[in-house]
């Protein structure tokens, strides 16, 4: 059934919008990118905003398809909202990081600017001197020196000088060099931080989105819901007056049908065009909401009370055993239903057919496989099959004891 859903969903793209991907930047820390990534791999998996909450609700009539599309639809949200959610974390993590880095750069920075601030001004108290007093006046060291030490001593004095000098523009020129270098590193950190944030604000929209999706998936949930407590409360109500009704039937028809020749506890495969391979749902717990209440059975405590065997529209089915006939068409649950009476507490129930058999009127005996009825796809029912049911003394049993399929 929801495989029948999601290929009608598919086959109207005009009002089924897929969340939009966000460009994941391999510059980023490495956490956020492949947060980046596996939120956009769940994208690619998921087809689910109010688009399609749209559309579950405007194109399917059927409560129990609407309510499995929004279950899933619930999920896959679950899953996108989890991962904008991690996105968001690391993203917020690598925020935070970058901006303690500015920090630290920027206090670096103080301090860089500051050493340079005073080799500046050691550099313009030297410029200021040799302005003052010029240059060194080698001539005038050696005419001036009293001996051959003291000269030696005044040139690798002079010498020290000059040698300091240079050591203090070249000191400069590479502290100043450094500065730029810092500066460039905190402009890319900065822009890195706005990148980071244009992307954070994104992704939580999108988050804010797929969050008011979710609830307002819920909501519809609930909705469909009451509704089909109110659908199953007349599904069951229907279902207690057939089997009442039967009951009161087997005993009038009861006599009858095993003067005929049925009720020997021997059935044969109702529908013989299609075998034990057609069969598409078994005997036993299910999980469709409308269904019979089982306390044994797990959640939702549902029984399928027969077995479905899908085969072509129209396909014949022919009566398990001799017995009476008796018709109900257009009923909610079964649609066209039909109950042969076998005589000994032996009956079968013949649910969702096209039709019945041309002449078949209430009351009638119906020889064992005799064709009574057309398959088809009444009443609580997704597609092409018989629900056939066999009940001893009006309780259900699973038909394959019989059968043996």
């Amino acid at each position: 059934m929801l495989a029948a859903l999601l290929a009608t969903l598919a086959w109207a793209p005009g009002s089924v919008q897929k969340a939009a991907a966000i460009y994941c930047y391999p510059g980023d820390p490495p956490a956020v990118y492949q947060a980046c990534v596996a939120y956009n791999a769940g994208i690619g998996q998921q087809v689910n905003n109010q688009n399609q909450l749209n559309s579950i609700q405007s194109q399917i009539n059927n409560t129990i398809a609407q309510i499995n599309a929004l279950d899933a639809m619930i999920a896959s949200l679950k899953n996108q909202v989890a991962a904008q959610r991690a996105l968001i974390a690391q993203t917020q993590v690598a925020i935070d990081d970058l901006n303690r880095q500015i920090r630290f750069g920027e206090a670096a920075m103080i301090r860089l600017k500051a050493h340079v601030s005073v080799r500046e001004q050691l550099l313009n108290q030297r410029l200021r001197y040799v302005d003052s007093h010029g240059s060194v006046n080698y001539v005038q060291l050696v005419l001036t020196s009293n001996s051959m030490n003291q000269l030696l001593n005044r040139i690798v004095g002079a010498q020290q000088v000059a040698t300091g000098d240079q050591r203090l523009l070249a000191g400069l020129d590479v502290e100043r060099s450094q500065i730029v270098t810092a500066n460039n590193a905190l402009d890319l950190q900065r822009t890195e931080v706005l990148a980071l944030l244009k992307q954070q604000q994104e992704t939580e929209a999108d988050l804010e989105k797929n969050l008011a999706t979710q609830n307002a998936a819920v909501v519809a949930e609930q909705k469909l819901q009451a509704q089909l407590a109110d659908q199953y409360a007349k599904v069951q109500a229907e279902r207690a007056a057939i089997d009442a009704q039967v009951a009161q039937l087997a005993l009038q028809y009861d006599a009858a049908a095993v003067k005929a020749g049925g009720g020997n506890g021997v059935f044969e495969w109702p529908e013989p065009a299609c075998g034990f391979g057609c069969i598409s749902q078994g005997f036993g717990c299910s999980t469709f909401y409308l269904e019979v209440y089982d306390a044994s059975c797990p959640y939702p405590h549902k029984i399928h009370t027969g077995i479905d065997i899908a085969g072509p529209y129209g396909t014949q089915l022919v009566a398990a055993d001799t017995g009476v006939a008796y018709l109900y068409p257009g009923s909610v649950g079964y649609g066209n239903l039909l109950v042969i009476i076998h005589g000994n507490g032996y009956s079968t129930y013949y649910g969702h057919t096209a039709g019945y058999a041309p002449g078949l009127t209430t009351g009638q005996v119906v020889p064992r496989g005799t064709t009574v009825a057309f398959e088809g796809s009444t009443g609580w029912s997704t597609g092409p099959h018989l629900h056939f049911e066999i009940r001893v003394n009006g309780v259900y049993k699973n038909p394959c004891i019989w059968l043996g399929c």
